[in-house]
């Protein structure tokens, strides 16, 4: 009796090319299936840490821009008040601090470049100004604003009380007063291409009317944006 042809089975070469075909076609949609997750992962990732340097970018140039020439702690010299520290990886001020972070009154505040890991971060602390012991804001716990820190400086905008020049330093000398300006720039260590845009933040207290005493000539108001210059022109030590 001669078999149906039209009834009978898959040989079984037939079966594992079929079987060869799925695994392929299985292969290549995970594939491609976990790619689309990955360039999810890393475009919320992008969007995350873009947000972050946004965040903490509008936040600095806030609290610099609020900095008061008030009295944080008295200097070495007799007579001396300290208002305003600034060197290249840091700067100590008082500001009122964000009604979410504040229990009232101003906060001694330091915005500080450090070693962190590898690399370096823009790490953020504050005290309360009321009660202030010297030594208290180094002793507190900072808080991360932006790591992966490749490199980064502060700069001062003064100006000359001689000729009434606009000059930037990365070291403000006198203590006792206000720059008219803060800038911030920083280099990050990242392979997504995310760049801090240069800070320049005025301070709204003019450091030009902290002249006072017997004698004192008086200064010409000028708007600190007025003498903001651009920052690339400035030279770096």
């Amino acid at each position: 009796m001669i078999p149906d042809r039209q009834s009978r089975g898959f040989s079984l070469i037939e079966v594992l090319l079929a079987i060869t075909l799925v695994g392929i076609i299985m292969a290549l949609a995970w594939g491609g299936f976990r790619a689309s997750i990955r360039a999810t992962n890393s475009g919320e990732a992008l969007i995350e840490q873009t947000n972050q340097l946004r965040i903490t970018h509008q936040f600095v140039r806030r609290q610099l821009s609020l900095a008061q020439a008030l009295i944080m702690e008295e200097g070495e010299e007799d007579g001396l008040q300290v208002r305003f520290i600034g060197d290249s990886d840091y700067v100590r001020f008082v500001a009122p601090m964000p009604g979410y972070l504040s229990y009232g009154g101003p906060y001694i505040q330091e915005l500080r470049i450090e070693p962190n890991g590898e690399t370096r971060a823009l790490v953020y602390y504050y005290a309360m100004l009321n009660g202030y012991e010297v030594g208290e804001i180094e002793a507190s716990e900072g808080i991360v604003l932006m790591d992966d820190v490749a490199d980064g400086q502060f700069a001062f905008l003064g100006v000359d009380p001689e000729d009434q020049a606009p000059y930037w330093e990365d070291f403000w000398e006198d203590t006792a007063t206000m720059p008219l300006a803060v800038s911030l720039r920083m280099d990050l260590d990242r392979g997504n291409g995310l760049t801090w845009p240069d800070l320049t933040a005025p301070v709204m207290m003019d450091s030009t009317a902290q002249v006072s005493g017997p004698g004192a000539q008086t200064p010409t108001i000028r708007r600190a944006s007025d003498l903001i210059r651009n920052n690339s022109a400035r030279n770096r030590r």
